[in-house]
């Protein structure tokens, strides 16, 4: 398997703006240049001269007469950043298994904090997997529920007043793993996420949370575990999960350090795609193919 490449050698890669161009042209148009707006074929690129004084790299398409150009359309759109330090961004969320935070995005790429935080705002919305990835979990899928945010519990130690409930379910033989935040863990709303995104028949392992109970039907094979008596029981356990709750959680803690409710789905967004792309060689243009 080869290894990710090196901050040495993705800098040498993309230099310039001109190799970034090139290399995005090649992941946007595959098949070759390309019209956004009437797919025709019959366009050429011109250079002009923008606002700052710097050369705007340009196509027009010879039959509908529009302009555009690498980036129209993209998360790169009405971005003033020069793609190097844009593809550097990328690298960087891709590379770190904890994430970066803005701040750390801010003193590498000599930005505002402003400007670091919405490209890592919109590397997260590029980071979303793709319909072919999110494919329904089928098999043994594992599935538990956690909560971020504030400190404090309620007596009944599952409190949604000062903490966001997000539910997950990991696919035994792929390792997939997805997460999304829900509004509360009732047994309504498991069931809508699992029925979403796992196949009917499979075969789901889970903690004895009564809000799984509803699972003992003829949908599922459900079998469950009792976390006070064991962590594991017949080959029955919750921890391939529970280990993608504690990977996440220490990157709060380590790297973001507060998360908010508003934009916790991206956070996990981020983090689902760098997990399930783990093994994966070349995670900057996985992201590129994404971002339009």
């Amino acid at each position: 398997m080869r290894k990710q490449p090196s901050i040495f050698e993705h800098l040498r890669q993309f230099d310039s703006e001109e190799k970034c161009i090139a290399h995005f042209e090649r992941i946007r148009w595959p098949r070759g240049l390309r019209c956004i707006r009437c797919k025709g074929k019959r366009v050429f690129k011109f250079e002009t001269e923008g606002k700052t004084g710097k050369e705007r790299h340009l196509y027009e398409c010879v039959d509908c007469r529009y302009q555009f150009s690498v980036t129209t359309g993209t998360i790169f759109h009405d971005s003033h950043l020069p793609l190097t330090k844009w593809f550097l961004a990328i690298y960087m969320i891709c590379s770190a298994k904890k994430g970066v935070s803005a701040k750390q995005l801010q003193r590498e790429l000599d930005t505002s904090y402003k400007t670091a935080w919405y490209m890592a705002h919109r590397i997260r919305l590029a980071m979303q997997e793709d319909a072919q990835f999110c494919r329904k979990f089928s098999g043994v899928v594992v599935a538990d529920e956690t909560y971020i945010g504030g400190k404090g519990q309620s007596p009944r130690g599952r409190s949604t007043a000062r903490k966001i409930p997000v539910l997950g379910i990991r696919e035994r033989t792929s390792g997939r793993v997805l997460m999304k935040a829900v509004e509360d863990v009732s047994a309504t709303t498991i069931a809508d996420f699992i029925r979403e995104n796992v196949k009917r028949g499979a075969e789901l392992h889970t903690d004895e949370f009564p809000s799984y109970l509803w699972l003992d039907s003829s949908e599922f094979v459900h079998r469950s575990v009792n976390k006070v008596k064991g962590y594991s029981h017949r080959g029955v356990s919750t921890n391939a999960v529970e280990n993608v709750w504690s990977l996440f959680k220490r990157a709060i803690v380590g790297s973001y350090h507060k998360v908010s409710a508003k934009y916790l789905q991206l956070y996990l967004h981020e983090f689902s795609f760098r997990f399930n792309n783990r093994d994966q060689f070349n995670l900057l243009d996985r992201v590129l193919g994404t971002c339009f």
